[in-house]
């Protein structure tokens, strides 16, 4: 008698994470590969996930004959595959949905794909490798995490028809994001305020604003804290928190990255002579 085959529960994987998040319907991890691929028998899994491979030699039976090169693939909940890495040592970026969670998305939408799916387009990669290189940051963020996520569900989803004028509901979100950038903000909060589907929120954000509603919060929050940075004597960690930032590491390493500069550079060029450059010392010591 074979041996029952292995159905794996939400986000587990023949892996170790190295990362991992759980957020309001998704469950992220960057994993290590513990098994080699003689060992890796055919499975299941509850949950419907997207596998990116990032490193190491990967083969996936998704959507035809057995492959092997650079792959990102979608496999819908309880699908029998053996997809696997040759040997271990090899990481992938593993984005899990629960069964229930996925069918809701399906059915706000006209449907998901009903098959295993290697995905190959420029979009799906692009929103996997954005996702991957979030998750390794360690953003704290969840609107940017669950954002990203539901840009990468979108590639197997079939979506609703698009209207070639930028929907007001937009702006709705847009004028929440300005009013509530310093609060904790998820998709989910989002996409009630502007009355549509999450996934439609997100795929709205990136076709009429080039960015995912992370992005934009993300720059809300530097910009008010380039404007307390222009305008007032406040210590820098009291500019960080009221701009919605976790602490002055946080807002040093997004400042930095935004604009090139650290906030206390930015004081002093904007004649705030007092600010000492121990601030910014300490931050690159970190």
């Amino acid at each position: 008698m074979a041996a029952p085959r292995t159905a794996f529960s939400q986000g587990r994987f023949y892996g170790a994470p190295t990362v991992e998040r759980r957020l309001t319907g998704v469950r992220l991890a960057h994993l290590e590969a513990t098994k080699r691929a003689e060992h890796v028998d055919e499975h299941s899994h509850d949950d419907a996930h997207f596998v990116l491979a990032t490193h190491g030699r990967y083969i996936t039976t998704a959507a035809g004959p057995e492959t092997e090169g650079p792959v990102l693939v979608y496999n819908p909940p309880g699908v029998v595959h053996r997809d696997r890495f040759v040997d271990v040592g090899g990481y992938f970026l593993a984005v899990s949905f629960e069964a229930a969670d996925w069918r809701a998305l399906a059915n706000a939408g006209q449907g998901a794909a009903i098959d295993a799916l290697r995905l190959t387009g420029p979009a799906a990669r692009r929103a996997a490798l954005r996702l991957t290189r979030s998750l390794l940051a360690r953003d704290n963020e969840a609107l940017s995490l669950e954002g990203l996520s539901l840009e990468l569900a979108a590639q197997a989803l079939t979506p609703a028809p698009d209207s070639d004028k930028r929907p007001s509901w937009l702006d709705e979100a847009e004028t929440y994001l300005a009013d509530a950038f310093d609060q904790p903000i998820g998709v989910a909060d989002l996409a009630r305020v502007a009355g549509v589907h999450p996934v439609h929120l997100a795929r709205g954000y990136r076709r009429w604003l080039g960015a995912a509603p992370g992005d934009r919060l993300r720059t809300r929050r530097l910009e008010r804290a380039a404007d307390l940075l222009m305008r007032g004597r406040d210590p820098i960690g009291e500019i960080a928190l009221v701009s919605g930032f976790c602490d002055q590491s946080h807002l040093n390493r997004q400042f930095l990255k935004a604009y090139g500069v650290t906030p206390g550079e930015f004081a002093r060029l904007c004649g705030r002579r007092h600010v000492s450059t121990v601030q910014d010392e300490a931050f690159e010591a970190a």
